[in-house]
């Protein structure tokens, strides 16, 4: 009887969803986002941005990529768990070989997490060059009642192609990489100095739901608005006890939706800030670029709060996440296994400067990494067969992972974990600062994008209960190409058990000339003399 009763409850929440198509042709387009310089962006059918995407629970979202580009390309839903179906997250290298250019491919994302979440390219820096959308589920039940539902999404743009600027920050010259350069803020992928382009439209006395999202490939974001305070009620998918805040800070990647009541008057409008922190160069000075906007309420009204920091009612405290409440209030997991992660940048010794987990520099293996644990079997369960570079963690079923990440760096880093949330356990310093440290209460807040600013700690908990190859990375997007990646194989005798690739990610690999079976290089057992494992770290520059 039970079990036809789970069976009936399956199928009627299955007959809820429905089944949403989009027919993506992703190819270069010329874009002039904030006025100020016009260049070579992704786009989606011609156009940019990309569409918004919205769907509601339980739906499934298809979408089929059609590369047009001079590259491999792939598409990453930032904060879908991906349960049952590792080889549609999007990180080429670690689910996929990527999407050959003239090639295609079909993701089939099964929105059964509710919230904010984004879509965007998991390949190079190919999402600073624009391939990056929204990806909204709405629950059939909110929490929270609300009149309108408003996407805010904060980015610092580059005038400059990814490609660019990912070759000076790995350049071998000291001069060329510490040349400073600039992002400019959009908001919604539209900016520059004519403010009617970035305007919120508020409507007296209405309740409105600003779904906060960091897009930009660096930087910090602070967001507040003049005058009006904020109810904070979602982090990354996960619906919270409302907090009040006056501002937000939202490293990249991070999604923060926050309850805003318009005012019950038309008299006056309202200056919002969106500014960004500078914080990817080494040796280039942390600098804030600050972005005032207007919330409207009426056309001509006069202006509150516009620049003066003086009459300012927004501060800029640190936004302690650690302090929010899950709705659905769960305990953290225990510890069966420790991870400890030091954070570094150095030269190493290619005369470059990386960034690296425990002195070791990410490089992604020529095989996927959810390939060698399907291909290899019982050495799918020995670190070697994943790589050297690719920073391999081999996690067992259902085991209750902690993961200590200690930032010595002098620049924050926003910390992405692909196929799950983790619990929120510890914030300190390094130098053990009293003032500084954080515990979380008997149901830690959960996210999947974490923000460790300089010469800190953070402490994290989760537990393996999805089979699949992971990454862990900062979500810096040259952060992540100067290495500092990590890739957690978990439970590779699930993954044999019950994964399938689909056929086009093999036809894929193919066209790519990737190996469909074996280690890192596509071999058959554990021995690599000539794998490449370098560089390291030098000592006194």
């Amino acid at each position: 009887m039970r079990v036809c009763m789970l069976i009936a409850s399956l199928l009627a929440t299955a007959a809820l969803g429905k089944r949403v198509e989009l027919n993506w042709r992703i190819s270069y387009v010329q874009a002039n986002p904030d006025g100020e310089n016009k260049r070579q962006v992704i786009g989606v059918n011609g156009k940019w941005p990309p569409p918004v995407i919205e769907v509601n629970q339980d739906d499934v979202l298809v979408i089929n990529a059609f590369n047009e580009l001079d590259e491999a390309t792939s598409l990453h839903a930032h904060g879908f768990h991906q349960r049952g179906t590792p080889y549609y997250d999007g990180a080429v290298g670690v689910s996929e070989c990527g999407i050959p250019p003239n090639g295609n491919f079909t993701y089939e994302l099964n929105a059964a997490q509710t919230g904010t979440y984004w879509l965007h390219s998991h390949y190079l820096g190919q999402y600073s060059d624009g391939l990056r959308t929204p990806l909204i589920v709405h629950a059939r039940r909110e929490h929270y009642r609300y009149d309108h539902d408003m996407v805010v999404m904060l980015e610092g743009w580059y005038h400059r192609e990814s490609r660019d600027v990912g070759e000076q920050l790995l350049s071998t010259s000291q001069s060329v990489r510490e040349t400073p350069f600039r992002p400019y803020m959009l908001v919604n992928s539209r900016g520059g100095s004519d403010l009617s382009r970035t305007t919120l439209h508020f409507e007296p006395g209405k309740t409105y739901r600003l779904r906060l999202l960091n897009v930009a490939a660096t930087g910090m974001v602070r967001f507040g608005i003049e005058q009006h305070s904020m109810r904070v009620i979602e982090v990354d998918g996960v619906d919270t006890e409302p907090k009040e805040v006056n501002s937000m800070q939202l490293s990249v990647g991070q999604r923060v939706s926050v309850l805003v009541t318009a005012k019950n008057s038309t008299k006056a409008n309202y200056a919002y800030h969106a500014d960004i922190f500078t914080d990817i160069q080494a040796g280039v000075d942390r600098a804030v670029l600050p972005f005032t906007s207007i919330v409207e309420y009426a056309h001509g009204a006069p202006l509150r709060n516009s620049t003066s920091d003086e009459d300012s009612t927004v501060d800029w405290n640190f936004f302690e996440d650690i302090d929010l409440v899950p709705i659905d209030r769960q305990p953290a997991p225990g510890v069966h296994k420790w991870v400890p992660l030091e954070v570094r940048t150095a030269i190493f010794d290619d005369r470059r400067e990386h960034l690296a987990f425990n002195n070791r520099t990410y490089e992604s293996p020529l095989v996927p990494s959810l390939t060698t644990a399907l291909t290899t079997g019982y050495q799918a369960f020995y670190p070697d067969a994943y790589g050297f570079k690719s920073n391999p963690i081999i996690l067992d079923p259902m085991t209750d992972i902690e993961v200590a990440m200690f930032n010595h760096d002098p620049n924050s880093h926003p910390f992405h974990l692909h196929g799950h949330n983790f619990f929120i356990i510890h914030r300190g310093s390094i130098d053990n600062d009293p003032a500084k440290y954080r515990e979380s209460g008997l149901y830690p807040v959960r996210r999947d994008t974490i923000t460790i600013p300089p010469k800190e700690f953070a402490i994290v908990r989760f537990t393996a209960d999805n089979p699949g190859a992971w990454l862990l990375h900062c979500h810096m997007i040259w952060h992540g190409e100067q290495g500092l990646m990590a890739t957690f194989i978990e439970s590779p005798y699930q993954i044999q058990n019950n994964t399938r690739l689909p056929q086009s990610v093999k036809d894929n690999c193919v066209s790519m000339g990737v190996p469909l079976s074996g280690n890192s290089m596509g071999r058959n057992g554990i021995d690599l003399p000539d794998e490449p494992r370098g560089p390291f770290p030098l000592t006194g520059l």
